[in-house]
């Protein structure tokens, strides 16, 4: 019997085993008996194949190994939805950092159960009295019942509910006021310690940048922090293709760990300097994943960053994909909603992309010169990662940056020397007051601000809307798996096979775009604020509405519409609040006011918000307006 190595372990492939199995779990309900038989059926298996030995003994091993860690994923989202406690006293603490509104704080706050340490219900808190001084890491205790956090009814809309699941909240509680409980363990200490670390930090930037402008951005390109970043800078970043550099991500991470590593390199390659290179490596990584909020990026570098740490002290050789899978492994296990995260999404498939896609196309080159080797890795990284990503970012985005290769090869590295610039300027801030330094930091940040919305300027910069069903996403799932399973063997054969299988799926979409162009719908849109009717005809819409949508509902609803010509015509002033369409025939109409005049005309359906419109205006329907909805009309 032969003796299964390291490279026999295929921990990337056991990683998508276990997102399966997660996957499985959360969308069909399988009984835990039968998680639990099977598991234990492919433990029993195993070991009977590792005893008994045969041909075939790798691929038995493997297919336990497969079903094992299926059912291993059905088991642990069951366990992980199993864990609400709505009802009665809870003890919480406030796990993020308290965001002041007008109107209310809103933070997360996460149960503090006793005897469980996994599996702690997180709930989304807005509390009312503005005035009280919340800190991260405070404690709390409330009996008030939580309430199951609804999903937007308009599709257009942002699905904050996806946003806040792939966070693990599913809940949330809104309070008057809070009182908050003595707290002196050492975690409280922990938890203000970084607090203080982020009031310090948010300090010595505004003494750094005298723009409010370039204190968001360096604030976002440090830590991730948002709060002072303005929507029209977010928007130039996205039309770029750069948008990952906003986000606190993996290359940040890479960069504190390389830092790390070069400055105990002169100290000596001994055990006992691997050691102290590993204590200090972990509690820096730790440190910095807590006070950039545990971003699903940063957490899964972190983790690979660490596997690399640990490998290093032990003398041993790490590798890329084992380490991607081990750390997917460890995420989905401790977290498994983060595979409904954005963030853990793009982050593990454009790493997939750099350590497979971009060897593999580097292993058919050999450049001797340093500066072209730079720039074709450059361009090779960029290009392989935005292809793994590329289903990603239509799905959710339904749209495309054209200059995305120009734009990271000219603001990744700009972005990299404002990073260490304001980093620099950052400490010394706490030495004395260096004005030139400082100016010469924050002309680096607008610098780096300025080339983005020059790039996001440029015509065509964005292709948008571009459809991606959730069908084609299950497709490109399963070609992802094929990879994943057999990377880059190449023949004659799987290239013809592919590039008809392009063939047909690109006649597939030019015939639907086809049968897009020639349909026609007519739907009344309501969100309690504001109502439309929209006649859609083709790809060109038309749009009658109460009160005028904004650009970023206009995009919204083209996106998901998959509109190109949007007409929109507003309620006229003088109106005596009965807004009437007609549509060949059939006369709609709804009410904007409660006191109206009657309507002679034969209406066919009236949203008002009274049902009493109904009994003088006697349509054939009637809809209500103070729900999210939206109505068919044909």
């Amino acid at each position: 019997m032969g003796e299964i190595s390291r490279k026999n372990i295929p921990m990337l492939r056991y990683a998508f085993l276990l997102a399966i199995g997660i996957s499985i779990g959360y969308y069909l309900s399988v009984p835990t008996w039968i998680g639990y038989t099977t598991c234990i059926a492919a433990c029993f298996y195993i070991v009977y194949q590792m005893r008994t030995g045969s041909i075939n003994y790798r691929m038995h091993i493997f297919s336990g190994m497969a079903i094992m860690l299926l059912a291993i994923g059905i088991l642990r989202i069951e366990g992980w939805q199993d864990r609400e406690n709505l009802n009665g006293v809870k003890t919480l603490r406030i796990t993020s950092f308290p965001q002041r509104q007008p109107y209310q704080i809103q933070f997360e706050a996460t149960e503090l159960t006793e005897g469980r340490w996994l599996d702690r219900e997180t709930y989304l808190v807005q509390c009312k009295d503005t005035s009280l001084d919340l800190q991260y890491g405070d404690v709390f205790m409330t009996n008030k019942q939580a309430e199951v956090i609804e999903a937007p009814a308009l599709p257009f809309e942002f699905d904050y509910k996806t946003f806040l699941f792939g966070n693990g909240i599913t809940h949330q509680l809104k309070l008057c006021t809070i009182n908050k409980q003595a707290d002196s363990s050492i975690t409280a200490a922990f938890y203000h310690r970084i607090a203080a670390s982020r009031t310090q930090f948010k300090k010595s930037t505004a003494i750094v940048f005298k723009s409010s402008a370039a204190r968001g951005l360096a604030e976002s390109l440090l830590l991730g922090y948002k709060e002072n970043l303005d929507r029209e800078t977010k928007d130039d970043f996205l039309k770029s293709g750069v948008s990952h550099l906003l986000a606190v991500s993996g290359m940040h991470t890479a960069l504190i760990y390389e830092a790390i590593f070069l400055l105990f390199l002169p100290l000596g390659r001994s055990q006992k300097h691997r050691f102290i290179f590993l204590g200090i490596a972990l509690f820096v990584l730790f440190y910095f994943t807590l006070l950039s909020g545990c971003s699903a990026s940063v957490l899964r570098s972190s983790v690979m960053c660490s596997m690399f740490a640990i490998a290093y002290a032990f003398r041993k050789k790490g590798s890329g994909l084992n380490t991607l899978g081990t750390s997917i492994v460890l995420i989905l296990w401790f977290c498994p909603y983060q595979l409904w995260n954005l963030g853990f999404q793009l982050s593990v498939f454009a790493v997939l992309g750099i350590l497979t896609l971009h060897r593999f196309v580097a292993g058919l080159f050999s450049i001797t010169n340093n500066i072209y080797r730079y720039l074709f890795d450059a361009v090779s990284i960029t290009v392989c990662a935005q292809v793994t990503t590329l289903p990603i970012i239509l799905y959710h985005f339904h749209s495309f940056p054209v200059y995305f290769i120009p734009a990271n090869l000219l603001l990744i590295p700009l972005s990299t020397i404002a990073l260490f610039a304001s980093m620099f300027s950052i400490f010394i801030v706490g030495i004395g007051d260096i004005p030139w330094l400082f100016s010469i930091t924050e002309w680096l940040v607008e610098l780096f601000a300025s080339c983005a919305d020059l790039i996001a300027t440029l015509p065509y910069s964005m292709i948008h809307p571009l459809a991606f069903s959730a069908m084609e996403a299950v497709f490109v799932a399963a070609l992802i798996a094929y990879y994943i399973q057999y990377p880059f063997v190449l023949s004659r054969k799987i290239v013809l096979t592919g590039t008809l299988l392009c063939l047909c799926w690109s006649s597939f979409r030019v015939y639907a775009e086809i049968q897009a162009e020639q349909k026609s719908s007519t739907f009344f849109i309501c969100n309690s604020k504001r109502s439309a009717l929209v006649a859609l005809s083709g790809l060109d819409a038309a749009v009658l509405n109460q009160k005028p949508f904004s650009a970023f509902d206009e995009a919204r609803l083209k996106m998901h519409y998959n509109i190109t010509t949007l007409s929109s015509t507003q309620l006229p002033e003088h109106s005596s609040g009965i807004l009437m369409h007609a549509d060949h025939t059939t006369t709609y109409a709804w009410i904007c006011k409660k006191n109206c005049t009657a309507i002679n005309d034969s209406i066919a359906t009236v949203f008002s918000y009274k049902k009493a419109d109904s009994t003088y205006l006697k349509p054939k329907k009637h809809q209500l307006l103070q729900v999210k909805n939206i109505t068919p009309i044909k």
